[in-house]
């Protein structure tokens, strides 16, 4: 969530190879440095200290302090966009044994693996291929804008809820196991993993 404060300047005096260097910061810089500096094992004063000693051209110490945090963020996150290319939410649902599926906040079935879309035909006649299931009506017990609000909230469990899937005249029932699909936030999306009966 935003938060003003965090935007509002901050003044530190930061001692580096035995002179005192003023900073006057966001405290969002503050916050990061620490994190990165932590991160690396290394104090403030020593990260400083590099950038200084470092420094080419006319750029001042409090612009390369900020430049080099925004580059090890924008660093930090190229790399969590890398990872999650590689093992996107699709790559889980394809790899996985059991029925499951990503089904987006407006309820729509995203993609599916086989062995769901092998768990629908075992159990409706008719049903013999991917083009078919844009004629199921999937409903389920917990509205999933709900579900999807609580697993951001907490993300360290899974969410429950029961579902009704009908096919012309039958209808199945079952128990899903739900988390956040990483890779989609807009619109969100969740992956849901049929876990057994109702």
């Amino acid at each position: 969530m935003y938060d003003p404060d965090q935007l509002k300047p901050h003044f530190r005096a930061i001692n580096t190879d035995g002179k005192r260097r003023g900073f006057r910061l966001e405290r969002v810089f503050w916050t990061a440095l620490e994190d990165l500096t932590g991160a690396d094992g290394v104090s403030v004063s020593d990260y400083v200290a590099r950038l200084h000693d470092g420094k080419t051209g006319d750029s001042g110490l409090s612009s390369l302090l900020r430049a080099s945090i925004m580059r090890r963020l924008l660093l930090q996150y190229e790399g969590l966009r890398a990872r999650i290319g590689r093992f996107n939410s699709r790559t889980i649902i394809a790899a996985c044994p059991v029925p499951a599926f990503i089904i987006s906040v407006e309820k729509k079935i995203l993609f599916q693996n086989s062995a769901f879309l092998m768990y629908l035909q075992t159990r409706f006649t008719g049903l013999d291929n991917v083009a078919a299931l844009g004629q199921i009506k999937l409903t389920l017990e917990m509205p999933l804008a709900d579900l999807i609000e609580q697993m951001k909230a907490d993300s360290s469990r899974p969410k429950y809820t029961g579902f009704t899937i009908g096919y012309g005249e039958r209808l199945l029932r079952g128990r899903l196991s739900l988390a956040l699909a990483p890779d989609m936030d807009d619109p969100p999306a969740a992956i849901a993993f049929v876990s057994g009966p109702s």
